[in-house]
């Protein structure tokens, strides 16, 4: 059922009493978390996929008040079902959902920039390591496999090193909707029928608001959060294949014309399932104006 953001998604967010939000990597997640401990007035930071824990009485002690709208990043369908058993008038799930090319795509472009950065956890002193160019304009990393050549303005990484980090579905690029969309949740919310929307990533700062005025309106002045966004000032990063004759290109042009078969040729969908439901489940919610979608069985047993 498509939901209006100002009329019906407002009625179903002013009911609840507890929200749970949750997201793929790359989808908004980074600024939504930000939002929502800022909405709670909290600094803990929490896990990533702390809701798929079986011990979960953090939430239970420490405060009388349990936080009303609970932000997280989920890495597989094992969260997701275990709220979608426990039904309730009073509880809204929110999951929001990135088209799994584009999502993939952005994960590459983000694990990018930290390989530049070098502040991946595996960078130990013996990992990699920093030679001055003879040049002397330059520096040069070693991480692991992965050669980086780069200043303050440019970052060369090597392509077929890349590759590897990608098959591996490292950090950003894994998790994606067809570990967290499959048969086994779309049974369970059929079985069990929570309240629950899908929101296109795109619409989180009118998530933001929406929230806001219903958890926190000393923040609606504040919005929208964003947290983890692109900038016109980072790094042009580029990537050297030895085997192509146009040497180093843009990481945007190599997205650009590897991306159509990247998922494929890497096989990063091994796991999935019952992708004929979440691609009926897109084409409804990336067709209604808001772009928000009320889950019931029925539409499901249609998708």
């Amino acid at each position: 059922m498509y939901l209006n953001l100002n009329q019906g998604m407002d009625s179903l967010v002013a009911r609840a009493h507890q929200i749970f939000i949750t997201m793929p990597t790359k989808g908004g997640g980074s600024s939504m978390n930000t939002f929502t401990r800022r909405c709670n007035k909290e600094t803990k930071i929490r896990k990533f996929g702390f809701i798929e824990s079986v011990d979960l009485k953090e939430l239970l002690v420490g405060s009388l008040q349990v936080k009303s709208v609970i932000s997280l990043h989920v890495s597989s369908d094992t969260g997701l079902i275990c709220l979608a058993m426990y039904p309730s008038q009073k509880t809204l799930m929110i999951h929001i959902h990135c088209e799994e090319g584009e999502r993939v795509i952005s994960g590459v472009k983000m694990i990018s920039h930290h390989m530049c950065r070098m502040n991946y956890q595996e960078d130990a002193p013996l990992q990699y390591l920093y030679k001055p160019n003879p040049k002397g304009d330059c520096c040069q990393h070693v991480y692991n496999k992965t050669v980086i050549t780069k200043n303050e303005t440019h970052c060369i990484l090597d392509a077929e090193s890349m590759v590897d980090w990608i098959a591996k579905g490292h950090r950003e690029v894994g998790g994606g909707a067809h570990k967290l969309l499959t048969c086994k949740l779309y049974d369970a919310l059929q079985e069990n029928a929570p309240q629950l929307v899908f929101l296109n990533y795109k619409q989180i700062d009118k998530l933001q608001t929406l929230l806001a005025k219903h958890h926190c309106p000393e923040l609606l002045d504040e919005l929208p959060i964003k947290v983890n966004m692109a900038t016109d000032d980072e790094q042009k990063i580029y990537l050297y294949d030895s085997n192509d004759e146009k040497g180093a290109v843009r990481i945007e042009e190599w997205l650009d014309a590897k991306g159509p078969v990247l998922e494929w040729a890497l096989n990063l969908r091994s796991e999935a399932s019952c992708q004929a439901k979440t691609i009926h489940m897109e084409d409804e919610l990336f067709g209604c104006p808001d772009e928000a979608l009320k889950v019931t069985p029925e539409s499901i047993k249609k998708w």
